[in-house]
């Protein structure tokens, strides 16, 4: 069987596909803000939706990662009040079946579709994820510790820390699939954003938690200081939001970031493997150095075609390829499920089937 890896942000996850089941004003009220749907008002209505769906909690881990004694703890702590970890899986995992890679792993048998888009991140977490396998271990093959002048050795990224639990596990290896897929997807998301790595104990944070192994990632600034105050206080905050706010160079780790996907490409051209391009919305591709890539092996969509001279702005997949009218895009133009996007701008489950019709087509053009 072929196989198909897809990178991306929360477009291309089930994100907001099925918020319409957690309020029914969902069409009607327009003026909420997504500060007050995603912190407050969702936060409190999806451990609501699972009191009425219990069936759909997961009763096991997706990633096999916790075994069933530990995924069960995590179910008692529900029931407890107190857990909304599975809350938050389970909704993700519910509403995920409805992305377009998993519509696009259902229509045909001759593939199946790793999909490792992360809500919230950018291509740099990816390039970390990547390399994560690589990273110098606290011992080596024979359990000797590695201390010397250059290097104290630490543990970091456990098998449990969220990054290990979504890309690796024993039935996938990211790294593996990436290398190897026979299809690589990029969805280009707004970028750059920032991923984080942290060499902080558990001695200096608020919760005793042990940060370094932590790999986390932040859209924008304001959000990665939120993410800060939430596990930082005292000095160690103060320091560490003024290092990510003043010194920081988020611009030129995106560039060798981009030069990272950009030579796993190549690399994966020579192999004769294919790589397919596109942004979902309107994204300044061009500011950010991206250009279009059409060869043999790579093809690019939504990229190629610019509404001002020197504007950089890509129109993206929806308005280029599938030829829509911003009217059908927005969800504010006609509030109802036969817009292309939902309230806040993620693709509607009407948005995630034309978009897996769409790239299902350009495979058998240009790949089969």
């Amino acid at each position: 069987m072929k196989t198909i890896a897809v990178i991306g942000c929360s477009n291309s996850t089930g994100e907001e596909t099925r918020d319409w089941e957690l309020d029914p004003e969902y069409y009607t009220k327009t003026d909420i803000t997504h500060e007050e749907w995603y912190k407050n008002k969702r936060s409190q209505l999806i451990p609501k939706f699972f009191g009425k769906r219990p069936e759909l909690l997961l009763q096991e881990d997706p990633s096999k990662n916790f075994s069933k004694e530990e995924w069960q703890e995590h179910l008692n702590g529900v029931s407890e009040g107190k857990n909304l970890f599975i809350h938050d899986v389970s909704w993700h995992e519910y509403c995920d079946k409805y992305s377009w890679p998993s519509l696009l792993d259902n229509m045909s048998e001759d593939y199946k579709v790793y999909n490792f888009a992360t809500r919230g991140a950018g291509l740099s977490y990816f390039e970390l994820v990547y390399n994560i396998p690589r990273i110098p271990a606290e011992y080596d093959r024979k359990g000797r510790s590695i201390w010397h002048g250059q290097y104290k050795p630490i543990k970091k990224y456990d098998i449990k820390n969220h990054a290990r639990r979504q890309f690796y596990s024993p039935d996938y290896d990211f790294k593996e699939i990436v290398d190897t897929a026979d299809i690589l997807i990029w969805q280009i998301t707004n970028e750059p954003r920032y991923s984080l790595t942290f060499n902080i104990d558990n001695s200096l944070t608020k919760y005793d938690m042990d940060l370094t192994g932590y790999l986390s990632y932040a859209s924008s600034q304001d959000s990665l200081q939120q993410w800060l105050t939430n596990y930082l206080e005292g000095d160690v905050l103060k320091t560490m939001s003024e290092f990510y706010k003043y010194y920081y160079d988020n611009t030129t780790n995106f560039s060798r970031t981009l030069t990272w996907i950009e030579q796993l490409m190549e690399i994966r051209e020579l192999k004769g493997l294919k790589n397919m391009i596109f942004p979902i919305h309107r994204v300044y591709t061009s500011r950010l150095g991206i250009n279009a890539i059409n060869t043999e092996h790579t093809k690019s969509y939504g990229m190629d075609l610019y509404e001002y001279p020197d504007s950089g702005s890509c129109p993206g997949i929806l308005l280029q390829e599938l030829g829509m009218n911003p009217s059908d895009i927005v969800f504010a133009a006609r509030p109802s499920p036969d817009q292309l996007c939902a309230k806040f701008t993620h693709p509607s489950e009407k948005g995630h089937r034309a978009i897996a019709d769409l790239v299902w087509t350009k495979i058998k053009e240009n790949f089969v």
